[in-house]
């Protein structure tokens, strides 16, 4: 059984850096794994920039999984060609991207990023979690890798898209949440059911995978409306900005329900948004009916 190949894309060497890397090291019994502190240029060579360049799209195209770590410093340096080829990768079946988040980064204007399925899953940066934690949130990618090498091993099966996480029914209302608010948003499914509406979730959005953008892009294109359930949570998550703002993009109605006191985004603020952070008055009624308006 062939070997995957793995690289680790980095920029620095501290000491989380380090863990992190000898963590995954420990793939090599199954998987070929190499990192750019093994293969980059020399600090004193000549056009430093364009050897860096050559030596990281070289060890991308010859891999199989590539673990891109996360830090600005690393983000600074990423170049219009290498983004490329990441975006590439995500459209691929044979290749994946695996971005970890090192340490506090703006990695929302990453397409790339944004497109994959970030780890940690909750968007906070290994540098905030506890030891323990990382250790976990690295064993799941270890699994993950593992049942990828698995998969190599026998015959592939073409994916298809789970019509109970992509649902064409009529009147879908697509239900953005953060996941500390997913009790709730399960609540919210459960009332439109109760006024005929079908409410969506998806229930896969925080799983490592490569198809995290594509799912989303189908759920919310299926939907009449958006509902962003807003926190303070919410409102840092990147995902939850990227789901209401493209459904504002395809022209989709998109309801702000606010559960938590909180700043809404600035383009949030030009709709009348709806408040339930009093739990004994939550205007129900008022949400039903609206999204009834634009059915007729």
């Amino acid at each position: 059984m062939k070997k995957l190949s793995i690289y680790i894309d980095h920029a620095g060497n501290n000491e989380l850096h380090k863990k992190v890397i000898n963590r995954l090291k420990k793939l090599e019994g199954i998987c070929n794994v190499i990192t750019y502190q093994e293969i980059g240029p020399e600090p004193e060579a000549e056009d430093i920039n364009n050897e860096w360049e050559r030596v990281t799209v070289d060890a991308i195209e010859k891999s199989d999984i590539i673990i891109p770590i996360l830090s600005e410093n690393y983000l600074s340096f990423i170049s219009p060609k290498i983004e490329t080829l990441f975006n590439k990768i995500i459209d691929s079946k044979d290749k994946f991207l695996f971005p970890i988040l090192l340490t506090p980064s703006e990695w929302g204007s990453f397409k790339w990023v944004v497109r994959s399925k970030l780890i940690p899953q909750d968007g906070i940066p290994l540098s905030e979690h506890t030891e323990d934690d990382t250790e976990i949130i690295i064993s799941g990618l270890i699994k993950t890798i593992k049942n990828i090498q698995l998969k190599r091993s026998k015959p592939q099966v073409e994916k298809v898209i789970d019509s109970q996480n992509v649902s064409s029914e009529d009147n879908v209302i697509f239900i953005s949440h953060n996941h500390d608010d997913a009790d709730f948003a399960e609540l919210l499914k459960l009332k439109l059911e109760k006024s005929k509406l079908n409410g969506w979730i998806d229930s896969e959005r925080l799983k490592i995978g490569q198809d995290w953008r594509e799912e989303i892009d189908i759920g919310i294109q299926n939907s009449i409306a958006v509902i962003a359930i807003m926190t303070p949570e919410a409102r840092k998550s990147e995902y939850v900005t990227y789901e209401w703002a493209y459904a504002w993009g395809k022209g989709k109605k998109v309801f702000p329900l606010m559960l938590k006191q909180t700043q809404l985004h600035p383009r949030l603020e030009s709709l009348q948004y709806l408040d339930f952070t009093n739990r004994a008055s939550r205007p129900w009624d008022e949400l039903i009916n609206s999204i009834k308006e634009i059915i007729k």
